[in-house]
């Protein structure tokens, strides 16, 4: 018999990523022994054949560091109550994890790339043991999400993306990223399955109140301070780069800031003189940069933006980029958010703190009662010893 799904407070890929927070807390490591170095004292010779008769350049050869062999894709990695998962599904997973990570890694020296690489493997290997787990009780519970039920659920999400998007541009964004759409709609369903699955099990577990709410509130307060902000609009007269005199480039930069300062004061229109002169992108809306903070201009900039009031402009102001006239728009001092306005936020963090909490224990019992099956080479990580950092010389 299949239960009713509620898609009231579903998110994509939710119950995916709550697994993956879930099974990774306190896991590192991977605990795979590192490729010896090869002694060169020791005579590298294949079996049977006289040293002697080896050429220098096969003894060199011998003594290279040798690729390698490739991992068999069928090659299994654990049984989880006599279910396998193959070495190709854990490098699947593994591949998509390291090119959403790509860019973040890019810097990282080979040896911490090597090191990430590993600790990354054994955290996805606990994620599909635990996800296994998972859906071995959603198969016995006779739970099927069917692909119409998904499509509704995931258009439901889209719409309330701000702004709204489509699933065409959903589907874009899914294949630039080099994943197929049929293979994103089928995660979708087992997620939405894994997810009725902890409702049965958060029914009765999840009580949170306007008392927790405040007490999180009070406990946290930087998280509910807003910092100084100002809105404020420029003109930016950047010297000509193909003028073969730098500071003859910059005096007529300036000279031509100084003329439009002039402008401004004797009462022209600030954001059309943007519009007509200024060297920024945000000359199409005159000038206007937006509400910013602290720390998020020049120092130069910075310093003026915040000297003036509102209705204020300042005197020419040199940065790195050019001549600036700034005029302050607006002005918010630092203020912290009233409870009233940050509750809800705050019930939706606690509410998915506990979640994880009742999941954890889930998937723990779950574990215990389990029979599962490493193959050698591998292990859970609760027996593999703690990463040490390599040297960096």
């Amino acid at each position: 018999m299949r239960r009713a799904i509620n898609r009231t407070n579903l998110s994509l890929a939710a119950l995916t990523i709550g697994l993956t927070v879930v099974l990774v807390l306190g896991t590192s490591g991977c605990g795979q022994k590192e490729p010896e170095t090869p002694d060169p004292n020791k005579p590298a010779v294949s079996s049977g054949e006289p040293a002697s008769t080896l050429s220098e350049t096969d003894a060199l050869d011998s003594l290279a560091p040798q690729p390698e062999p490739k991992p068999d894709a069928n090659a299994v990695v654990v049984t989880v109550n006599g279910e396998r998962i193959t070495q190709g599904r854990l490098d699947q997973n593994l591949n998509r994890q390291m090119k959403m990570a790509g860019a973040q890694l890019g810097n990282l020296p080979p040896a911490y790339l090597e090191q990430f690489k590993k600790q990354m493997k054994q955290r996805i290997l606990d994620s599909l043991v635990g996800e296994t787990l998972i859906d071995q009780q959603v198969k016995a519970a006779n739970i099927e999400v069917t692909e119409a039920e998904a499509m509704a659920a995931i258009e439901e999400r889209v719409a309330q993306q701000k702004p709204p998007i489509t699933i065409q541009a959903l589907q874009q964004m899914v294949e630039s990223q080099g994943e197929s759409f049929d293979e994103f709609k089928r995660q979708y369903r087992l997620n939405l399955a894994r997810q009725e699955l902890m409702e049965t099990q958060w029914t009765g577990k999840i009580d949170v109140n306007d008392a927790d709410a405040q007490t999180y509130y009070d406990g946290h307060p930087k998280e509910f301070e807003t910092a100084e902000q100002i809105q404020a609009s420029h003109i930016l007269i950047a010297p000509d780069p193909n003028n073969p005199d730098p500071n003859d480039a910059k005096v007529a930069a300036r000279t031509k800031a100084e003329e439009l300062l002039k402008q401004v004061r004797d009462g022209g229109d600030f954001a059309e003189l943007a519009k007509a002169n200024s060297s920024c992108p945000s000359a199409a809306g005159g000038g206007d940069l937006g509400l910013f903070g602290r720390g998020q201009m020049v120092p130069p900039f910075e310093e003026a933006a915040f000297a003036l009031e509102p209705g204020e402009v300042s005197d020419v102001v040199e940065t790195r980029f050019g001549y600036h006239i700034i005029k302050v728009t607006d002005h918010q001092d630092s203020q912290k958010v009233p409870l009233e306005e940050a509750k809800q936020a705050i019930m939706e963090r606690l509410i998915a703190q506990k979640k994880q909490e009742v999941v954890r224990g889930y998937l723990q019992d779950l574990k215990d009662k389990a029979t599962i099956v490493y193959a050698d080479g591998f292990a859970p990580a609760s027996v593999r010893p703690a990463p040490t950092a390599p040297a960096m010389n």
